[in-house]
C-alpha cells in the first residue's frame, strides 16, 4: 500500500488544498486516493466546503475524508514555523484514526472504540478547540470522526513527563479526590518532592501525576497515563485531579523534561523498529514543540533518523489516543507516533 504526505502554507484554501494534495499523490506515486486524513488550522476549517471540493478535484471524487482541526501541521523537512494557516494531507495508509472532540464523552468514546474495534490498532487525538471535526465535505457535530483501515500498523506513545521520586500506592480516593498514597495524606507525599535535588519551587507546577493502566501492577515507567494535579484540599490532606485515580493504583509523581522526553521517544522509536512504513501519522501534544524543547522539528527529525524517510504528516492536538497497557487510554503532554505498514 503507498501513500504520500505534504503541507501547504497558502493562505487561500482552495490552493492550500490543491498544493498539498497534488504533492501528496505525487510522493506515493499515486494518481488518486482512497482516504484523505486532513489536519487544517482553523482558518482553512472555517471553509470547509471550499477545501473538500478542491481535495476531490485532485484526488478523486470517491476519496473519504476524515480530520480535523490543528494548531500547527508538519511534514519532515518542512522548514517553517509554527505559525500560519497550514493544510497536511496524506495519501492514502492503513491504520484506525480518531480525531476527537475535546468536549466528547472521552470514556465512553474509548469504550465504544474497545467494543467495536477490539483488534485494531488505535492511534488518535483531540483536534484544536477552536476548530471541529472534517468529515467527507463539511465540518461536523460529532463525538469523533475516524477511518479504519485493515493492514497491519504499529502504534506507540511517548511522555513528555517524567518519574520523580518513587511509586507510590493509592490507598483512599474519592472520585477525583486523592485522598492518601501509602495510607498518608496524599498532600504529604506532594510536599516531600521539595526534597528532590533540583527540584525548586517554580518546578513545582509542572508536576503531574503518573497512573498504572490496571490495578494491582507496577508503576512502569514505559507505560502510564499522565493525570493533571488541579489543586490542593489543605483541610482534607488531598490532591485534586483531571480524572479519578481509583484506589489499588500505582503512581508516581512526574516532572515535565524536555531531555527526558527525547530519550522517551527514542526508547519508543526503538520498539517500533522494522521494516520502512508505508506512512505515518505523529499526534504531538500542544504542550510539546517549542513549548517544551524551545527549537522546532527535533521530533520529526528524531523520528526520521530513527525510521528513515517515509511520508510522515505531524500535527498538534489537545491530547491524545494511544495504547495505555492493553487497552487504549487519554493521555495528555505526550507523542503518538502510529505507523501504516506495507
Amino acid at each position: 500500500m503507498r501513500a504520500g504526505a505534504a503541507v501547504s502554507r497558502e493562505e487561500d484554501v482552495s490552493l492550500a488544498a490543491r498544493d498539498a494534495a497534488t504533492r501528496a499523490l505525487d510522493a506515493g506515486g499515486l494518481d488518486e486516493a482512497g482516504c484523505l486524513v486532513v489536519a487544517a488550522t482553523p482558518e482553512h476549517l472555517d471553509e470547509s466546503i471550499e477545501l473538500c471540493a478542491a481535495l476531490r478535484d485532485v484526488v478523486g471524487a470517491g476519496a473519504q475524508i476524515v480530520g480535523g482541526a490543528t494548531l500547527a501541521a508538519f511534514c519532515p523537512g518542512d522548514a517553517a514555523t509554527e505559525e500560519g494557516p497550514a493544510l497536511g494531507v496524506p495519501g492514502q495508509g492503513a491504520l484506525g484514526i480518531v480525531f476527537a472532540d475535546p468536549a466528547a464523552p472521552l470514556q465512553r468514546l474509548l469504550g465504544a472504540l474497545g467494543r467495536e474495534a477490539p483488534r485494531a490498532r488505535v492511534a488518535g487525538g483531540g483536534v484544536a478547540v477552536e476548530g471541529g471535526l472534517l468529515l467527507d465535505d463539511d465540518v461536523v457535530t460529532a463525538h469523533a470522526v475516524g477511518a479504519f483501515f485493515p493492514a497491519p500498523a504499529r502504534v506507540a506513545v511517548a511522555q513528555s513527563h517524567q518519574p520523580i521520586g518513587n511509586p507510590l500506592l493509592v490507598t483512599r480516593s474519592e472520585g477525583r479526590s486523592l485522598l492518601e498514597l501509602d495510607s498518608r495524606p496524599a498532600v504529604e507525599a506532594l510536599a516531600a518532592l521539595a526534597e528532590q535535588p533540583g527540584l525548586s519551587g517554580d518546578a513545582l507546577q509542572f508536576v503531574a501525576l503518573g497512573l498504572s493502566p490496571r490495578p494491582g501492577e507496577k508503576f512502569d515507567v514505559a507505560d502510564f497515563i499522565s493525570v493533571q494535579l488541579l489543586g490542593v484540599d489543605e483541610e482534607r490532606g488531598s490532591l485534586e485531579t483531571g480524572i479519578a485515580v481509583p484506589e489499588g493504583h500505582s503512581v508516581s509523581f512526574t516532572l515535565r523534561d524536555g531531555m527526558g522526553a527525547r530519550r522517551t521517544l527514542q526508547t519508543a522509536l526503538n520498539r517500533l523498529a522494522g521494516p520502512p512504513p508505508a506512512f505515518g501519522i505523529y499526534f504531538d501534544c500542544a504542550s510539546r514543540g517549542t513549548t517544551l524543547y524551545g527549537v522546532d522539528g527535533l521530533d520529526l527529525d528524531l523520528i526520521e533518523k530513527s525510521l528513515g524517510p517515509f511520508p510522515l504528516l505531524s500535527l498538534r492536538t489537545s491530547f491524545e489516543l494511544g495504547p495505555a497497557g492493553d487497552a487504549l487510554g487519554v493521555h495528555l503532554f505526550t507523542g503518538v507516533l502510529a505507523l501504516g505498514d506495507q
